[in-house]
C-alpha cells in the first residue's frame, strides 16, 4: 500500500497488526521494532525507512551507545558539556529497504543524538526542526527539565513534516534533510515524524522517510498511533526497560 492510499481504517489495521506484540514486548526497544516493521511492511510501496527514537539519559545507555554518543559530542567540540543526565535521542527501532537498516544497532550515524544544548541541537537542521514542530520548548534543551516536556506536550500527539525532502530549507537556508546522498540515492520525497511525551517527560518519535510526495494532512492520519503506542508501553518506560538485554 502507498501512504497516499492511507485511510483511518488502514491506520487502525496497522495498529491491530502489532498491538499484541507491542503489549507483550519485554522492552521499549522490542516494541519500537514492532512499530517500524509494521510501518515499512504495511506501506512498503512508499516507505524507504521508518525509525523510532526515544530520549534516554546518557548514563542509562548501553556501553556501545555511550561510546558512540561521546565520540559524536567530542567531534563537535561539545564533549565537555556531555553529562550523565544529558538526554540522548536514541534509536530504538529501524526497518527499511536495506537489510542493514533492520537493526537499530547497525546504525552508522544515528544511534544516539545527545541533546546537549540549544546551540548543539541548532547545528543539526533536521533535529532542530523536528523538536520545534513537536512543540519541545527551546529552554528545555538547556535545562533538561522533564516537567517542561510533560507540561508542554502533555498527552497530545504532534507532527513533524517535510513535504519536499530535496529542497526544503530552514530559516538559515540549510537543507532540513541534510543527508542529500540518502535523499537522492533512495528517491526520498516526503518525511514525517509523529511524537509525544510519556508521563515522566521522556519523548518518543517515529520518523518515516517516503519515496512518495504527499501533503501534511495525509501524515496527520497516523497521529493516533502515538497515543496507542504510549499507552501500551508506559509500563516499560516506568520500569526502565528501554533496551533489550542480550
Amino acid at each position: 500500500m502507498r501512504i497516499n492510499e492511507a485511510t483511518p481504517v488502514a491506520v487502525t489495521n496497522l495498529w491491530q497488526s502489532i498491538e499484541s506484540g507491542v503489549r507483550g514486548a519485554g522492552s521499549l526497544e522490542e516494541a519500537a521494532q514492532e512499530m517500524t516493521r509494521a510501518f515499512h511492511l504495511g506501506f512498503d510501496e512508499s516507505i524507504a525507512l521508518a525509525r523510532v527514537f526515544f530520549t534516554v539519559p546518557f548514563a542509562s545507555l548501553p556501553a556501545a551507545n555511550q561510546a558512540f554518543v561521546r565520540t559524536l559530542a567530542d567531534s563537535s567540540g561539545a564533549g565537555a558539556d556531555l553529562k550523565e543526565s544529558t538526554p540522548v535521542l536514541s534509536l530504538l527501532g529501524s526497518h527499511g529497504d536495506q537489510e542493514g537498516w533492520n537493526d537499530p544497532r547497525n546504525s552508522q550515524g544515528h544511534l544516539g543524538i545527545p541533546l546537549i544544548s540549544s546551540g548543539f541541537v541548532g547545528a543539526i537542521p533536521m533535529i532542530s526542526r523536528l523538536l520545534r514542530e513537536l512543540g519541545v520548548p527551546l529552554d528545555w534543551i538547556d535545562t533538561h527539565d522533564p516537567s517542561a516536556i510533560q507540561k508542554t506536550l502533555g498527552d497530545s500527539a504532534s507532527l513533524f513534516f517535510v513535504g519536499d525532502a530535496s529542497h526544503a530549507t530552514d530559516d538559515q537556508g540549510r537543507k532540513i534533510i541534510a543527508a542529500t546522498d540518502f535523499v537522492s540515492g533512495y528517491k526520498i520525497q516526503s518525511v514525517f515524524g509523529i511524537g509525544g511525551a510519556y508521563s515522566g517527560g521522556e519523548m518518543l518519535v517515529t520518523v518515516v522517510f517516503s519515496h512518495d510526495r504527499f501533503g501534511r494532512e495525509k501524515a496527520e492520519q497516523f497521529l493516533p498511533l502515538v497515543s496507542l503506542f504510549k499507552s501500551n508501553t508506559e509500563r516499560l518506560v516506568a520500569e526502565g526497560r528501554t533496551f533489550t538485554t542480550t
